[in-house]
Order: structure tokens, then C-alpha cells, then sequence
């Protein structure tokens, strides 16, 4: 069982994610928009990170690199609309492990997870 923040703002697309990995039974957590955007609620024990990167918030490399420092071991994956090279070559740097489409990102979760 993985311990899962999610940094999403599209509800229908968070929910759907949401269910997808509490039907693989694993502990799903929604980060408050207040303290920082919720990064109080990652820590050593968060297994996988999941964001938005279609929110200019969190497609930054100050948020992503915040979020690495934070717990070194975890994954961080996000998802996007459209994925363009220089995009996805920054956010890879800055410590986004996966980045795939937002179209297909909820057929991959157990891929994600295991």
C-alpha cells in the first residue's frame, strides 16, 4: 500500500484518479490549497506525488524541487495536456520522475503505483 499526495485541481480528473488508486488500495491525500500549497503534507513516508502540470503553480521548478528535497525516495509524476520538449526536458530536471498525457494518465496508474 503506497501513501499518494495528489496536487490537483480538476476535480473530475482528481476524483477519477482518486478512485483508480483507492481501488488498488492505496492511502490517497488531497494537498490543501493554504500552507504553501500542501506541502506540509508530503513527507518521508509519501511513496508517490501526483500533480497538475497544467497548473502554472506546479509545473515550477521551485514547486517540484521543493517537493524533491522533501523526500528524496519518492516519485514524482505529473500530467499535461500537451507535452512539449523544452517543457518536458525542465520539469524532468527539476525532478518530475513521469510526465505522460493527461489523456491517458489514469490507464497507467497501476504502472505508476507498482
Amino acid at each position: 500500500m503506497a501513501n499518494i499526495v495528489l496536487f490537483v485541481q480538476n476535480f473530475r480528473l482528481g476524483t477519477k484518479i482518486s478512485e483508480k488508486l483507492t481501488d488498488l488500495d492505496h492511502n490517497v491525500l488531497f494537498a490543501g490549497e493554504g500552507e504553501r500549497f500542501g506541502l506540509s503534507q508530503v513527507d518521508e513516508d509519501t511513496d508517490l506525488v501526483i500533480l497538475d502540470l497544467d497548473d502554472s503553480v506546479f509545473q515550477t521548478i521551485a514547486f517540484i524541487s521543493g517537493l524533491r528535497k522533501l523526500n528524496k525516495d519518492m516519485k514524482i509524476a505529473g500530467y499535461m495536456k500537451v507535452i512539449h520538449k523544452e517543457t518536458y526536458e525542465r520539469l524532468k530536471a527539476s525532478g518530475c520522475d513521469i510526465i505522460l498525457p493527461s489523456s491517458s494518465f489514469v490507464k497507467n496508474i497501476p504502472t505508476l503505483v507498482s
